[in-house]
This record gives structure tokens, sequence and C-alpha cells, in this order.
């Protein structure tokens, strides 16, 4: 069961971040397709800190998103270094690095997701990014 746990909390991170990159960059038209898919992967008392340090609610990041749709035409989002760092019950906490590659720039972020296994469905409860690197 643990390993199921873990398992399913890896895909959901590289999932989320699939219908991100499609948000955000509006890929075949399908951005606005992605934000109930994505917002439903979030719990209701979701809250992250972002990489500027702020902190915000589920409904402040589904407002971002829904201003975002389209907003980086060709972004891709890759996922790197999953490695689980902590696990209690169905919950886990997944560690990772995510870069942003757009019009030759790249930036770069460690992240760590707690996330919440229920009857097979992820739910993230909380997100915590930390830059690596500034954008040039």
């Amino acid at each position: 069961m643990h390993n199921e746990i873990v398992e399913l909390a890896h895909h959901s991170v590289h999932h989320v971040h699939e219908l991100i990159q499609t948000l955000f960059s509006d890929a075949n038209g399908q951005g606005q397709a992605m934000l109930e898919p994505l917002m439903s992967a979030f719990a209701e008392d979701f809250s992250m800190v972002t990489t500027s340090a702020a902190i915000v609610s589920r409904a402040t990041v589904e407002q971002m998103f829904k201003g975002a749709i389209g907003a980086k035409p060709g972004l891709e989002i890759i996922i790197s270094d999953l490695q689980t760092v902590w696990q209690e019950g169905h919950s886990v906490a997944i560690r990772y690095k995510e870069t942003h590659r757009l019009d030759q720039r790249e930036s770069s972020r460690v992240s760590v997701a707690i996330i919440g296994l229920h009857h097979h469905n992820a739910q993230w409860i909380y997100l915590h990014e930390t830059p690596l690197s500034q954008e040039s």
C-alpha cells in the first residue's frame, strides 16, 4: 500500500504540471479545458508558499490560473528529481525540481508538495516553492 501511495503521488506531480503547462501555453486551444481538472487536484483548504514567499489560498491560485490561460505560449515544464521525504498513513510529502523553459530562458525551483490520497484520488494539501535561479 505504501508504494502505491508514493506512486500515485509521484504521478500526480507529473499530471498536475502537464495540466499547468497546457493551461499556460494554451496548447492546441486546450488551456481553458485544463482549469477544472487542475483545480480538482487541490484540496479545498489547499495553500502554498510561492517563489516570492507569498502565502496564497486555493482561491487565489484559481484566480491566477484563470488569468494565465495562454499567457506563455511555448512554455515547457520539466519535472525531475522526485523524492519522497515523508509519509504517514495516506499522506506523503514529495520534493521535486521544476524547470520552466520559454524563449531560450530557463528558471528552476525546488518544491515540496504534501499530497493526501483518498480512494486512489490525489489531493494536494500544501505546496512550498523555492527558486533556484532567476530568469535571464
